[in-house]
């Protein structure tokens, strides 16, 4: 069976490369880069979206800068069978903003990010009034080194 990564080629995974580091890198820039026209980077580009490989073009937001300054993790388990259902939940929680289906000690870790601890607390209430969700443990975050 043939993996998507290995219909990649150098190509695919220089553009990949650029759009990691800055997602407005033009199209011209990366051809120069990669020594390739800048129109086939553009049909290179559409083809990996059509394939799934690249999925959506972000920013990187300073969270702090735009009131978001109290972030951390919220450790969650659940009932047996219930991680499909709360993780659907989680995900519909505006201040979270990443949800990870983990086999450890906990079954769910969420990524959350709040203007205020008073704000970051309803989030975590609203994590234990799920039905499903039987503990719940919460881990801030004081600094970010990477991310």
């Amino acid at each position: 069976m043939m993996l998507l990564s290995d219909k990649l080629d150098d190509v695919d995974r220089g553009i990949i490369e650029h759009l990691s580091m800055n997602a407005r890198t033009t199209f011209v820039d990366i051809g120069k880069a990669l020594d390739v026209s800048d129109a086939t980077i553009y049909n290179r580009v559409n083809r990996l979206m059509e394939m799934g490989v690249i999925k959506r073009f972000t920013i990187d937001v300073d969270e702090t800068a735009i009131g978001k300054g109290v972030s951390g993790f919220v450790l969650v388990n659940v009932k047996p069978g219930a991680v499909k259902e709360v993780s659907k939940h989680l995900c519909e929680i505006e201040r979270i903003s990443e949800v990870y289906e983990v086999h450890g000690s906990e079954d769910l870790i969420a990524k959350v990010r709040a203007k205020n601890l008073g704000r970051l607390r309803s989030v975590i209430l609203k994590v234990r009034g799920i039905p499903e969700v039987v503990e719940t443990e919460f881990i801030p975050v004081f600094k970010t080194w990477k991310g």
